[in-house]
């Protein structure tokens, strides 16, 4: 069963409606930058191995 007896109803949500859509994108930007800096450290932990397998792989050719 519904309480909202209109989608501009469950968007005002009763008057909360503000603080709920707020915390909910608040939450949102929460995840997608934690999901942005969990790449951007797995790239830069990459190149940084890789550099240092070239430069290991370099200095045993010599």
């Amino acid at each position: 069963m519904s309480n909202w007896a209109s989608f501009s109803d469950f968007i005002h949500m009763n008057g909360h409606g503000y603080y709920v859509w707020c915390s909910y994108a608040a939450f949102a930007i929460g995840v997608i930058w934690e999901l942005y800096s969990l790449v951007s450290r797995r790239r830069q932990i990459c190149a940084r191995i890789l550099r240092e397998a070239r430069a290991a792989k370099s200095t045993l050719e010599k």
